[in-house]
């Protein structure tokens, strides 16, 4: 009785599981691309790195990539997520970005501005990764 019992959690489990996540992809797409900007702006690249596509981090080292984004001149200091919009596997992405340049000429900097950028995240395998 006990092995039959385990054996019905287990598929229970394991079908769960199969399933997926059941919100839209507009949702979880956006939930990770603020999870990503949330990493850059404390300046936990490496986190940062975890959301790029699997062939991303197979050819770019997350230590390599934490060392480039440290030399970078941007400082990021906000983000929001505006819009997600998918069709199957991909997912157009929309962020307000605000940044500061500390290093720029003595006029400009501290001064922040801020930008829309757009960015590209696809499903892989029942996953969401971000496609630079």
């Amino acid at each position: 009785m006990k092995l039959t019992k385990l054996s019905l959690i287990l598929g229970a489990a394991a079908l769960l599981a199969a399933c997926g996540d059941p919100r839209p992809p507009e949702e979880i797409v956006a939930e990770r691309a603020q999870a990503r900007w949330d990493a850059l702006i404390s300046r936990e690249f490496e986190t940062a790195w975890d959301y790029y596509t699997p062939g991303f981090r197979e050819h770019t080292d997350s230590r390599d990539y934490d060392v480039e984004m440290r030399g970078r001149a941007v400082v990021w200091t906000d983000a929001e997520v505006v819009s997600a919009e998918c069709e199957e596997d991909r997912c157009e992405v929309s962020v307000q970005v605000a940044y500061r340049i500390p290093h720029a000429p003595a006029q400009l900097s501290g001064m922040e501005s801020s930008r829309r950028i757009n960015e590209t995240w696809i499903g892989i395998d029942r996953q969401w990764w971000y496609a630079e």
